[in-house]
């Protein structure tokens, strides 16, 4: 899967023919694999405002709603799991500004919750708009609810001669939802559990 940009490498064909140079036994046999983050990943884009954004220690760090919740793997483990970062006004419009470090940082009350850290881009400011692309597969399948962060929206489109026409694919989670899923509204009194030599 390449994260690094919009091309869809290796492909499919050139995947196989690797196998089949380095593992030509393998197919002496029927083979059936799974390629769900090479199929889904690129149907995928992350879209957050930044709420807001501060200059630290000579790095601009812009605060989004999205971290931790929808991209642990990058949170956890970002060099092995980068992601692109594309700044947009808050028309919709490409960002361009002289570009400076930035970290692009998510909604959880730790220092590692980061999209990017120290990634050159346009100076992001509140109000703009973060797209992050490449996030079909394992973002939209492994929501977290650290912090009770609500589990986002998904919605699917499609573009059309007319327009753009979109649909709700997952709804976002309510508040209610949230409370319920932290536990019973209502601690139900202690009882002493008697040991087994009482009568």
């Amino acid at each position: 899967m390449n994260f690094a940009g919009e091309d869809i490498t290796p492909t499919f064909a050139e995947y196989r023919a690797v196998l089949e140079t380095q593992v030509p036994g393998l197919f002496d046999f029927d083979i059936i694999t799974e390629f769900g983050r090479a199929l889904l990943a690129k149907a995928g884009t992350i879209l957050t405002h930044v709420e807001y954004a501060k200059t630290t220690g000579g790095r601009r760090i812009a605060m989004t709603h999205a971290g931790v919740q929808v991209a642990t793997r990058t949170a956890y483990a970002p060099t092995d799991w980068p992601l692109r970062i594309l700044p947009f006004n808050p028309d919709g419009s490409p960002k361009s500004a002289e570009a400076v470090p930035t970290d692009v940082a998510g909604p959880a009350c730790f220092a590692g919750d980061l999209l990017a850290r120290d990634r050159m881009l346009p100076r992001l400011d509140a109000g703009d708009i973060v797209a992050v692309p490449d996030t079909g597969a394992y973002y939209f399948s492994n929501p977290f609810s650290y912090n009770l962060l609500p589990r986002v929206p998904v919605f699917g489109y499609r573009a059309k001669q007319e327009g753009v026409e979109f649909s709700v694919i997952r709804r976002g989670q309510s508040r209610e939802e949230i409370l319920a899923e932290a536990g019973e509204p209502e601690i139900a009194p202690y009882r002493p559990v008697q040991s087994e030599g009482d009568s």
